[in-house]
């Protein structure tokens, strides 16, 4: 599954920025709570984890509808 945003061309995303973003949707598949983002809030990598992590869970919410 593609990360929703990612895939637009006019945006950049570095591998560091993905790996955050890729790490938030294993973070919830693997049941771990929002809470458990292990960026500070301040870190540029804390919103990315953060937006992995809920379409993860926004996808899977899906599915069990």
């Amino acid at each position: 599954m593609e990360p929703q945003g990612f895939g637009d061309m006019t945006t950049y995303q570095t591998k560091a920025q993905t790996h955050a973003f890729e790490r938030g949707m294993e973070a919830c598949r693997n049941g771990k709570s929002q809470s458990d983002n292990p960026y500070p809030r301040e870190a540029d990598y804390y919103q990315l984890w953060e937006q992995g992590f809920l379409q993860e869970r926004d996808a899977r919410g899906a599915l069990e509808a």
